[in-house]
């Protein structure tokens, strides 16, 4: 992997390891860009340090030269006193006399290293480390040394995980009143580059020249002004450093938390938001309770906040926080989100209130009196960075007015076509203005969007009353900086922080900078001016840090806007709601400490065994019902688990005698075994716990949570109860018997036997008929449940049990199914029953309405259909089952075959697989992934009703095409025209699906349209003889066109020699910015404007209101030809005007004739400014 590094004057660079001196040096000359190449390990660490835990990417570059303007001045200010006794101050002056110097000089580097005494900035060491370093050799041989020069920070640590990024001012002291050795760095220090700086800062030669100032009493001082961010990887208690707390990141969420910091410091906002009614609300979805957690747990926690409950009440996913977003454009849909939920209560209005300006867009002729504005609301302003130098030059270039001219000129009704000036003007500024830098944009030259880093200066204090237009005296429109939200980073990603003026209503300023979970203090150049963004040569990578979203409080509301917040603010309601959920969290904390001392049983007794009838012993979906769950000591022994489990099962008082003559055993999931064809886990209580005082729990459960068959006397069919049946381990097994009941189709539970392994199963049958209340002379078979997939009958009773031909497996937890052949027959058996019960399956049958393939009408769905199906019917069977039930003609039902992973249809079935596939194919149950009936899982069908047999397929085309109707709503669709057809056979095939209007003219027709936005428009009508080969060809060869199947209006249906069907399409702003559904509409030549854009209005069918808002504009060729003022009277439609021929009426190619565009804002756009990623944030409940 290459890093490319920036250029600095000079720059060499040396890293020293613990083992020893490991150099890497470069030497770059100003102006040029060096390629270093790191190892993979270094690489792995440069990237682990990005973004703290690495979810969030950052350029390396950028974390390796990110730069604080500190350095460049590094004096405080009266309000930001460094007190040097503060091991936490984020600035220090560290000093190292080197005494001997020309010694020092002279000596290996081994030998002369000096350390100066350590200084505390943030909490860590900081030294100043000098060595002699070569430099040359001159002509004689000599080898020439120069100063290696370091700044080295928490180098005795052994922690492995810290960094810090720190800036600092490298001084060799002038001795002499002369002008000292200056140079500056910026690095990230942290365990493998715990040390950064020169390795040939000054020659030594230099050094020693006493005429230089440098040396005296052949001594030199060097002097280190370092300035240093809170550290991360290291304890740092910002509640106590800084007064405030952080937020935490949840892998590329810093843009957020930079705008909930800003948002909880609006004290006037936060009150309002607590003040918000959700008693009633759900914690998990109600954004508005989110809200007030996060804003009551910055108030009054201790440590970093979560925003995992906010994100989840956006509707957010794990991946969403993955995303990095636009912070503007989420501050945009949060305080609407907010507003919204704001209204019908006593805080309705606070939203505007804060945040709405007001602004008047106007176009006024200049050589006549005309004019044409509109006002509208503002929450924000967007300001330009390329070519400014400062916020008021934004703000003269923001109000600058654009000027109408030659073939521009503005079209003013019945002035006629006049120059004129279009801009606008600000009328009133909110108490909170939020600035929005325009950081990002798209850049031609190289056809990307890109971050612009120019440097742009912003005031603490600024006057905006020259822009309020008509300002009355009495209205001050002058605001106080109050946060700065600084990006750091490239368009592709980068990293948020918030520095924030935390006492601005007071005397004194304190500015904090809010780095996610770490809060720190900051200097006013640190939050403020080291963020006006430009390239200074002497700290490169400060260029990509800059500011990019400003907030200022207007000065006259300063005291309401951030009016104090009390306790009584807060409902109470909310206090107990949260100081509760922080009860519950500290406990459940507690109990997740403490949960590696604790190991859980569940117990399950033979009682609960008699009510199933399925596999295995018990329903494994019931077993949290079932079960008695207990916590106990994993250093506990087993004979104290024999008496905990007695005093909870029998109780202290009842059962007396029976509170020891019991057994226990554990359940194990047996594996499958291929000896015995098995594919299949097992739960079976094949483990006896034995009563030993001297073996633990943590040494014999392997699990946290163990399932445990509590054995007790079995009831015989009179009552009686018998004793506890004795156990052999050498010689006997536990085994379970069940009895199939061929009346009642069902199996019964009959409870245990210890059977002898070394005798044969014959000996138990007169045992098994008193338990099943059989017949003694009852004849039974008996089947071997071994596994669901695999139940065998035992052929030979009469032999003993351990011979292979009898049992497959001798271990206890087995289980028998006995059956009394005197009832049972051929269509009646166990074996049938077994294989029902595995084979029968529950389904939900769909209709596939997702398919990239096949798209149909949404009003053609039938509901999904439940019910049974055999795993091995044939796809004709299951075809037919299927019509049956959605009276459809089963030969044109499209199966398609499921993947056994996520339970999607995955590909459609050729008629080959017709014939060979069976359900369990088309459901992927084959190979390892079985069908395991225990599960008792309702798997997923889906089908496609096709318009053509299933079987015709292969001579039919398939293409997929829109579909308008008459409200210019679309549709998608997929016909099946034959594969020698024209176009008028694709419309017959349309005809079949198409919903023509009531009073329509019921004719169809196709046309070509651009789907690209800078080409959403219709071009051409394809004509009816032309081959369905050839409208595929042209739309499957390219995603930026489609065909559409329309219905032609009856004023379209004939086209005069002075009517031309023109194209209209939508745009935002610019041409290049197309959008909707464009479409024909027939003009008349010297038809009034005025009755086009009526008859326009009704073809969109959109409110006045809303239309009233709408521009119109001659397009040709992406571009804007001329403004069209459609509401003017005297104002007619002139074909030569827009270059088309009376004999042009049949548009076969219009790609190059113009059109007309309808300007107007595409409401279901993102944000143009988002950089991280094109998915737009949506908060969702």
């Amino acid at each position: 992997m290459v890093y490319r590094l920036p250029p600095d004057h000079y720059l060499n660079w040396d890293r020293r390891m613990e083992n020893g001196e490991h150099r890497k040096e470069m030497r770059m000359t100003q102006g040029d860009i060096v390629e270093v190449e790191m190892s993979d390990h270094e690489e792995e660490m440069s990237e682990g340090l990005s973004e703290k835990d690495g979810l969030e990417t950052m350029d390396t570059e950028l974390q390796m030269e990110r730069v604080n303007s500190t350095a460049q001045n590094p004096q405080y200010s009266a309000e930001e006193e460094n007190d040097p006794e503060d091991s936490y101050r984020p600035e220090g002056l560290l000093e190292l006399e080197i005494d001997k110097f020309s010694d020092f000089a002279r000596g290996p580097a081994d030998v002369q290293q000096r350390l100066s005494k350590p200084i505390f900035v943030r909490g860590l060491p900081w030294k100043i480390l000098a060595i002699p370093r070569d430099q040359s050799r001159c002509s004689g041989g000599r080898t020439n040394k120069a100063l290696g020069f370091f700044l080295q920070c928490n180098g005795d640590s052994e922690m492995v995980a810290w960094n810090c990024i720190a800036t600092a001012t490298l001084k060799v002291v002038n001795q002499c009143g002369g002008e000292s050795h200056v140079r500056r760095i910026s690095h990230t220090f942290y365990p493998k580059e715990n040390d950064w700086g020169y390795s040939q800062f000054m020659s030594c030669d230099q050094l020693l020249n006493p005429d230089n100032g440098y040396i005296l009493n052949d001594t030199i001082k060097l002097e280190v002004i370092v300035s240093a961010d809170a550290p991360h990887g290291v304890q740092w208690d910002s509640k106590k450093h800084a007064g405030y707390i952080g937020l935490k990141n949840q892998g590329a969420t810093c843009y957020m938390n930079s705008l909930l910091q800003a948002f909880f410091f609006t004290n006037q906002l936060r009150k309002a938001v607590y003040e918000m009614p959700t008693e009633e609300d759900d914690s998990e979805s109600s954004v508005a309770l989110a809200m007030q957690r996060v804003f009551y747990d910055l108030q009054y926690s201790d440590k970093p906040v979560g925003t995992k409950k906010l994100t989840k009440s956006f509707g957010w996913d794990s991946l969403d926080s993955f995303l990095q977003h636009d912070v503007q454009e989420l501050c945009r849909v949060l305080l609407d989100n907010l507003e919204s939920k704001m209204k019908g209560t006593k805080v309705e209005g606070t939203i505007p209130q804060l945040f709405r300006g007001k602004m008047k867009s106007f176009i006024r002729c200049i050589n006549v009196d005309y004019e044409s504005s509109h006002v509208d609301d503002f929450y924000d302003v967007q300001l330009n960075v390329k070519g400014n130098n400062d916020i008021l030059q934004s703000f003269r270039d923001y109000v600058d007015s654009e000027r109408l001219d030659g073939e521009n000129k503005y079209d003013a009704g019945a002035y006629g076509l006049q120059p004129a000036e279009k801009g606008v003007k600000f009328l009133t500024f909110p108490p909170i203005l939020h600035l929005q830098l325009m950081r990002f944009q798209y850049d031609a030259a190289i056809d990307a969007n890109v971050k612009i880093n120019d440097r742009l200066e912003f005031p603490e204090r600024l006057n905006l009353n020259d822009f309020v237009d008509n300002r009355s005296e009495d209205n001050d429109f002058t605001y106080v900086l109050h946060a700065v939200l600084v990006h750091s980073g490239d368009f592709h990603g980068g990293h948020y922080v918030v520095f924030i003026n935390t006492k601005l209503n007071q005397p004194h300023s304190c500015w904090c900078k809010f780095d996610d979970d770490v809060v720190s203090r900051s200097s006013f150049k640190d939050a403020v001016t080291a963020n006006y963004g430009g390239e200074d040569l002497e700290t490169p990578g400060r260029i990509y840090t800059n500011a990019y979203m400003l907030v200022y409080i207007r000065q006259s509301c300063l005291d309401e806007v951030l009016s104090t917040i009390n306790d009584n603010d807060i409902p109470i309601h909310l206090r107990q709601r949260f100081e509760a959920e922080r009860n519950e969290e500290a406990y459940r904390k507690k109990e997740k400490q403490e949960a590696h001392l604790f190991t859980e049983i569940m117990l399950i007794r033979e009682e609960k065994f008699q009510n199933h009838h399925g596999f295995d012993l018990f329903d494994v979906r019931l077993l949290e019902d079932e079960c008695q769950k207990e916590k106990v000591k994993k250093k506990m022994n087993l004979e104290e688990l024999y008496q905990f489990v007695a005093s909870r099962v029998f109780g202290a008082e009842g059962e007396n005698r029976l509170r020891m003559d019991f057994r226990l055993w554990l359940f194990t999931d047996n594996p499958p075994r291929e000896e015995t064809g098995v594919s299949l886990a097992r739960m079976r209580p094949s483990t006896l716990i034995t009563r030993d005082r001297n073996k633990l729990l943590e040494d014999t459960f392997d699990s946290d949570r163990n399932l445990i068959f509590v054995e007790t006397p079995t009831l015989s069919n009179i009552g009686k109860r018998l004793s506890l049946q004795q156990y052999d381990d050498k010689n006997e097994m536990l085994m379970f018997i069940k009895l199939y009941q061929p009346r009642l189709r069902t199996l019964t539970f009959l409870g245990h036997i210890m059977m002898n392994f070394r005798e044969p199963l014959a000996k138990y049958s007169r045992l098994i008929c008193e338990m099943g209340e059989l017949p003694q002379d009852a004849r039974l078979s008996f089947y071997e449940e071994i596994s669901p997939d695999r139940v065998r009958l035992v052929t030979d009773v009469s032999i003993q049990m351990c011979h292979e031909q009898v049992l497959l497996e001798i271990s206890d937890g087995g289980i028998l199914i006995v059956q009394n052949d005197n009832e049972a027959d051929t269509y009646n058996s166990v074996a049938l029953h077994m294989s029902e019960l595995y084979n029968n399956i529950e389904v939900e049958i769909s209709q596939h309405t997702e398919s990239a393939q096949f798209v149909f009408h949404q009003n053609d769905i039938t509901p999904p259909i439940n019910g049974t199906i055999h795993l091995n019917w044939g796809m004709y069977d299951l075809c037919t089952w299927i019509g049956q039930r959605i009276d459809f003609d089963p030969h044109k039902i499209l199966l398609w075959k499921m993947s056994s992973y996520n339970e999607k249809p995955s590909s459609y079935l050729q008629e080959p697989q017709y014939r060979a596939y069976k359900v369990k194919d088309l459901l992927s149950l084959t190979g390892n992934s079985v069908h395991d009936p225990r599960r008792q899982k309702r798997y997923r069908l889906v089908y496609t009703k096709m318009p053509v047999p299933v079987a015709d397929l292969e001579n039919r085309k398939q293409i997929k095409v829109q579909m308008m109707d008459e409200k210019l709503n679309i549709t998608e669709i997929t016909l099946f025209p034959p594969k020698n057809g024209s176009v008028a056979d694709l419309l017959d095939e349309a005809r079949r699906e198409f919903k023509c209007a009531e009073n329509g003219t019921g004719i169809l027709r196709l046309v070509y349209v651009g789907l690209s936005p800078n080409s959403t428009r219709v071009y051409s009508v394809f004509e009816n003889h032309i081959k369905v080969q050839e409208v595929h060809q042209k739309i499957v060869s390219s995603t930026m066109y489609t065909a559409r199947v329309e219905e032609i209006p009856k004023d379209q249906l004939k086209i005069g020699s002075n009517e031309h069907l023109l194209p209209v399409a939508h745009f935002d702003k610019e041409p290049s910015r197309m959008f909707g559904v464009p479409f024909l509409f027939k003009v008349t030549d010297k038809e009034p404007f005025t009755e086009v854009h009526e008859r326009l209005r009704q073809v969109l069918d959109v409110p006045e209101k809303e239309y009233e808002k709408y521009k119109f504009a001659l397009i040709v060729q992406s571009k804007i030809a001329r403004q069209l003022d459609m509401k003017e009277e005297g104002r007619f439609v002139n074909l030569s005007e827009m270059r088309v021929a009376s004999q042009t009426h049949t548009m076969s190619s219009v790609a190059t004739m113009p059109l007309l565009g309808i300007d107007h804002l595409n409401k279901s756009r993102g944000a143009r400014t988002g950089h991280a990623t094109e998915k737009p944030i949506i908060i969702h409940n």
